[in-house]
């Protein structure tokens, strides 16, 4: 008994900052919120372990956006398919501010405000129906991201520093 409750105490702090949801394990699965699912909390990567200790723009530009975004024809120029250029240097000019391409309401990244960003909607960090104001899931021929489909999703620690910039004021830096 005291060697569980030691190695619970060991891991309970690496897991404790990081949302886990049991109610979608199944990541393929999309949940009846109109798309939310759980993230998943990665103890292998150290890109995801090396998250819990950043919420700088360079960190995300360079082991989020490059690693899971900016594939040629997504998000690696603002003339390609995804219409937003998400690379280092030239990605908060892109979402600091901007409204949606795919809903014109809303803005992808509101300094100080995570539910109000829409790009935390399309990573599903957020549930449509959390948003603010609450939202609709993107349209079936866009969907979520990261895409395409099959493409894993964000850790909860790389989410997790996405929304720490964010409330930090989305500095770009």
């Amino acid at each position: 008994m005291l060697r569980v409750v030691a190695i619970a105490s060991l891991v309970f702090p690496l897991l404790g900052g990081c949302r886990i949801s049991l109610e979608n394990p199944d990541l393929s699965t999309p949940s009846s919120d109109g798309g939310s699912r759980a993230c998943v909390v990665s103890t292998t990567s150290q890109p995801c372990m090396d998250a819990t200790m950043h919420s700088d723009l360079a960190f995300i530009e360079q082991k989020i956006f490059a690693l899971s975004c900016n594939f040629a024809g997504c998000h690696d120029s603002a003339t390609d398919q995804g219409k937003l250029d998400l690379r280092a240097g030239v990605s908060h000019d892109h979402l600091v501010g901007v409204s949606s391409q795919i809903d014109r309401t809303r803005m992808l990244v509101v300094p100080n405000d995570v539910t109000a960003s829409y790009l935390m909607l399309m990573l599903r960090d957020l549930a449509p129906a959390m948003a603010n104001p609450p939202g609709s899931p993107p349209p079936g021929d866009i969907g979520f991201m990261p895409a395409p489909p099959g493409t894993p999703t964000l850790c909860c620690q790389k989410l997790d520093a996405i929304e720490r910039w964010i409330n930090a004021g989305a500095p770009n830096h």
